[in-house]
């Protein structure tokens, strides 16, 4: 999250793990993630709300223990509390890589309790 709050996209992408460049580039990597902000905006601050340990499944049928971490933001089309990103990582060789990324907003409902 510190990498996208100061807008170094590139920098993030150096953070995911290397199963995320079999099938797109790293070039196309960030220009996917620069496509995300159109959803809720570049997040320009980031606050720590909730984590959760489970399993990332891949299309290949293997497994990998993973956390997934979730942040309220303020960004650059919202105020903090409208968007949520959520982050999720995987052990790699180095130690750890962000597996997948995304901004999420609440569209009806009530946020968990947990998000507040």
């Amino acid at each position: 999250m510190a990498h996208l709050v100061a807008d170094r996209v590139n920098d993030a992408v150096g953070e995911m793990e290397p199963e995320m460049f079999q099938s797109a580039t790293r070039e196309q990597v960030e220009i996917q993630i620069r496509k995300l902000f159109d959803y809720c905006g570049r997040p320009l601050d980031n606050e720590f709300k909730h984590d959760e340990i489970g399993m990332k499944v891949y299309v290949s049928g293997h497994e990998k223990p993973m956390r997934k971490f979730y942040y309220a933001a303020k960004t650059t089309q919202y105020p903090k509390g409208v968007c949520f990103f959520s982050v999720e990582v995987v052990p790699v060789q180095s130690g750890f890589g962000v597996t997948t990324f995304g901004p999420l907003k609440l569209l009806s409902g009530e946020l968990p309790e947990w998000l507040r």
